[in-house]
């Protein structure tokens, strides 16, 4: 109890001493961030408080490394905040992430928006957000993404979004959004700008709005870079344009559920990357022309418009990768070949409301996933054979025999009741008030956050078979890391456009709430796990209600006492209740502390360590062993910070060298999780990666003590920060190392591990500056055999981060190859990847499309412009062709390896290294592709990005990047 005490005590101090010291953050920052505090009223959520946000680690943001400190990322996503967007928003200038989606916020976005210059990512969806679209967005000259969606806002598009030369993601869906889409020379603005000016944007996303008039044949030209164009459920009208065949990207094109009229044009034939094509619901006119060059095509959506009645169309069956005909109410006659079901992949054939007639015949060909509707068609009889699948023949003369009168093929459901046969809570009968709920887990009272997920178009038509249900809940579960008795499906069903509604609540396991932190990992992961029969869903969740954790911060109680105790307790009951749980809380984390905190391997202690790692590649060290290395931890020995904690300089007694990361409170793991991780560092051995000496686990503390590397890292060096200069050949065999030890992660750890936070910082130089690898705190294992990625909530560093991964949260080891080739523009330049408001990646490949290499050298390093362009092509050609924005066109680490070590060989005249790289292509075993110079080609047009992204209606991207 005295310790409790004094704690609070130093807490106290600590707290006077930071509110007098002098803040090292901008004060324009802290103004800022200060009323947006103020705005939400969300004092006791965020505790933002003080005068230096970045030195006192303020909650939900990051800062940059500049004196005075910017911040540069806030990140509140689904934290239930409410309020408005003040204008003080226009303070912060230095942002180049903005997330505050999935909260409460209502009122009009402020035109102050348009001062944050150095925006790159802007998402405020799923608020309740009212007006229009500020112009001055068009200010934002660097902002790549734009997530808008589900608000309330109104207007037309501002034609200023058409200055936004760098923007890639244009998120406008699910609002109110009204007038045409504007174009540069429709006469209505003086700039004469619009969304034809918009070439390297690759996604819009406007669906679900009262939008009008024509789609514009300016917007298809061909330095148009569009794979997805999302207009569907609006009011626009018109002929589809000729033009629309000039998109050649395209991979998704939803016009759905509008009124367009007249013919299908022909020149969608050429689109032959389309994957999706949706034209559902308009007044469509003539034949539906030959798309058989299509190959690639997934969805062919074409129901519910006026077609000439005509036949089944010969070229259907020549689609190949057809998975989804909808062809309902399409005036379809005859009868139906039985080569349509043929086809390898198709799994869902919706025929609804034709005029075919004669024999269904599925006794031979028809797929085993088949999901077939033939609503108030004329079949007469059926050779079923086998096929047990969905089927619905409701309404069809058929239905009339005896044989199937009464059968599941003619009475099917359509609509499911709320789900009683999954988890659910039916047998609690305790009351629970206002937003609790009974825990179908064990009854308690708990507040579960609650997830609606809309299912575009699934690979099944009904909830009849209770598999469909079950397969969602597992892998929710299993995404989630929680056990199915933790969801419940209140309501599941298919709406009158064959979209599957699925809302689930999700229940907190050791606690009434879900805390904050809670929220945003859920929140950041839920919209990207889905079973592959759903398809990617668009996520939407209810705000969490946060109002418990705001008034015990405010009471000064921790969570755990203000819900366990009744609300006609004392004060004197309320503290020693707080008191006993505190002191409780810290037996048990000293008792598992000390249970692995033993000797890694031997030792005198005769406590029970059958915890503690057993670890042949790293020792125990002790507290006292480190503090006595390190100085007493002292300032003079810190060499790095960071958001985990402190990196200190030590000397062992033997005289080695260590470089000692000690985890700060808030970066501490569970003392599980920690030993899992010590024995995995302790398995990597490589000459171009950070080597693991040992750790510490004792006295309540976490650290990892790595070797220490004498001359800093790559980042320094390039900025001259440690007096190295270093020369072109050098440079070339940083790469080189630098991809080793990569390549060794990726492909002969074991398991593989994928780093996550490849940068320069991360890249360290030994004595004779070779590369080595460092910082494994943000790895994750690689996906399993036979999986393709993992998903995770994202995390790394601005500018290094691949564009795939933070959307889709899709880990696999193409995202490292991504901050790889950063680095290389980095070697390249000796710039930042972020530096004056200008991403290096889109800046290299501007120039290139430009000029070239003529045009790069304008940002090349001045010490490396008397190098042979042939050899600085080279390496740029690597470096490109790392950070393809599809991460099925990058190449792997071992190519990147092989194809550097050829040409160092070939630069410095000897062939060792090309002997070593036959050595490591017999260690892996595997055969390499080769780059091409086709590959250098197209490596900044792109065109051909459209197999390995997933189509999303509403990106579900990270919610939380610190």
């Amino acid at each position: 109890m005295c310790h409790f005490w004094a704690n609070v005590w130093v807490f106290f101090h600590a707290y006077l001493l930071l509110q007098s010291a002098e803040g090292v953050t901008h004060s324009d920052d802290v103004n800022g961030l200060l009323a947006l505090q103020d705005a939400w009223n969300a004092y006791g959520m965020l505790q933002w408080s003080g005068n230096d946000p970045c030195g006192s680690n303020w909650s939900h943001i990051a800062c940059d490394n500049h004196n005075p400190q910017r911040v540069i990322i806030i990140s509140v996503s689904g934290l239930g905040l409410s309020g408005t967007l003040p204008d003080d928003i226009g303070f912060l200038t230095g942002l180049q992430s903005l997330d505050m989606s999935h909260n409460k916020l209502r009122g009009q976005l402020s035109s102050q928006l348009g001062r944050l210059v150095n925006l790159v990512i802007l998402k405020l969806e799923s608020n309740e957000f009212t007006g229009t679209i500020p112009p001055a967005l068009g200010q934002l000259r660097n902002v790549q993404y734009i997530y808008l969606t589900d608000n309330m806002l109104q207007g037309p598009i501002p034609h200023e979004i058409g200055l936004l030369r760098n923007l890639y993601w244009l998120d406008l869906a699910n609002n109110h959004l009204q007038g045409e889409l504007p174009y540069s020379s429709d006469g209505k603005n003086k700039l004469n700008v619009g969304l034809d000016n918009l070439t390297t944007t690759k996604h819009f996303h406007f669906n679900n709005n009262s939008l009008e008039g024509p789609i514009p044949s300016s917007i298809c030209h061909q330095n148009m870079q569009l794979i997805h164009m999302l207009f569907d459920s609006n009011q626009m009208s018109g002929n589809i344009p000729d033009a629309i065949g000039d998109c050649l990207n395209l991979t998704v094109l939803k016009i759905d559920h509008n009124h367009f009229s007249g013919e299908i044009p022909t020149t969608l034939d050429r689109l032959v990357n389309l994957s999706e094509l949706h034209l559902t619901a308009n007044q469509l006119t003539g034949v539906l022309p030959d798309l058989s060059n299509l190959n690639k095509l997934n969805i062919l959506a074409v129901g519910d418009n006026q077609f000439t009645p005509s036949e089944i169309p010969a070229w259907l069956t020549s689609l190949r990768s057809l998975t989804d005909l909808q062809m309902q109410k399409t005036n379809l006659l005859g009868s139906i070949p039985e080569s349509l079901f043929e086809l390898p992949t198709i799994t869902a054939v919706n025929l609804d409301n034709n005029i075919l007639n004669g024999t269904l015949d599925l006794s031979t060909s028809a797929s085993s996933l088949l999901t077939l509707s033939l609503i108030n068609n004329r079949i007469d009889s059926t050779s079923l054979g086998k096929f047990n699948q969905e089927l619905n023949l409701q309404g069809n003369p058929v239905c009339n025999t005896s044989a199937l009168v009464n059968s599941q093929v003619c009475n099917p459901d359509r609509i499911v009741p709320p789900i009683s046969y999954q988890t659910n809570n039916s047998r609690c009968s305790n009351p629970c008030t206002g937003n609790f709920v009974p825990s179908p887990l064990d009854c308690s009272c708990v507040v579960p956050y609650k997830c609606h997920f809309t299912y575009r178009a699934p690979y099944f038509t009904t909830l009849s078979d209770s598999r469909h249900l079950k397969v969602f809940v597992d892998a929710l579960a299993k995404g989630l890391n929680m056990s199915d008795g933790q969801i419940m499906i209140p309501e599941a069903f298919f709406n009158s456009r064959n979209q599957l509604f699925i809302t689930a609540w999700l229940f907190p396991s050791e606690s009434s709430h879900w805390s904050p932190d809670d929220i945003v990992s859920i929140s950041g992961e839920a919209g990207s796990i889905y079973p592959s029969m759903y398809g990617p869903p668009m996520f939407q969740a209810d705000p969490y209600d946060f109002q418990w954790l705001a008034n015990a911060r405010r009471a000064g109680l921790s969570t755990g006492a203000k819900v366990g105790i009744g609300l006609g307790a004392a004060i004197l009951a309320l503290i020693i209740f707080g008191v006993c749980a505190f002191a409780l809380i810290q037996k048990r984390q000293a008792d598992q502390a000390k249970s692995l905190s033993e000797p890694a391997s031997g030792g005198s202690r005769k406590s029970d360590s059958g915890n503690a790692p057993k670890l042949k590649g790293a020792r125990w060290f002790s507290f006292i062993e480190l503090k006595k290395a390190t100085n007493n931890f002292s300032d003079s020995n810190e060499i790095g910070a960071g958001g985990y904690g402190k990196v200190y300089k030590g000397e062992l007694p033997n005289k080695d060298k260590v470089a000692i990361k000690r985890s700060n409170r808030l970066s501490m793991q569970g003392a599980m999780e920690f030993k899992n991780e010590i024995e995995l560092l302790s398995r990597v051995h490589h000459r171009n990666l950070v080597s693991l000496v040992g750790f510490c686990i004792d006295q309540g503390e976490q650290m990892l003590v790595y070797e220490f590397i004498e001359n800093g890292s790559l980042r320094d060096a390039l900025t001259g920060v440690n007096g190295i200069k270093l020369d072109w050949h050098r440079r070339l065999l940083i790469a080189l190392g630098a991809a080793r030890g990569l390549a060794y992660l990726h492909e002969l750890a074991n398991p593989p591990i994928i780093h996550r936070d490849v940068k320069s910082s991360n890249i360290l130089l030994d004595v004779n500056l070779d590369a080595k690898v460092a910082d494994f705190g943000l790895s994750k294992l690689a996906p399993d055999a036979g999986k393709t990625h993992v998903t995770t909530q994202v995390k790394g560093t601005v500018g290094y981060l691949d564009p795939e991964y933070y959307l889709t949260e899709q880990l696999t080891e193409k995202s490292d190859v991504y901050s790889y080739g950063v680095v290389l523009l980095e070697l390249l330049t000796s710039r930042q990847p972020i530096e004056f408001g200008k991403y290096i990646v889109r800046e290299a490949k501007h120039l290139l499309d430009r000029g070239g290499m003529t045009a790069f050298r304008t940002i090349l390093d001045t010490r490396l412009q008397s190098e042979n362009t042939m050899e600085l092509q080279r390496l740029l050609r690597v470096a490109i062709q790392c950070v393809e924005e599809c991460a099925v066109n990058r190449p792997t680490m071992s190519e990147v390896v092989k194809e550097l070590e050829e040409f160092i060989a070939h630069e410095s005249g000897v062939g060792s290294l090309a002997l070593s790289s036959k050595t490591y292509e017999r260690e892996l075993n595997k055969n390499k592709r080769r780059f091409s110079d086709s590959d250098w080609v197209c490596s900044s047009k792109d065109s051909s990005c459209n197999s390995s992204f997933h189509y999303a209606e509403n990106a579900t991207a990270k919610k939380n990047v610190l």
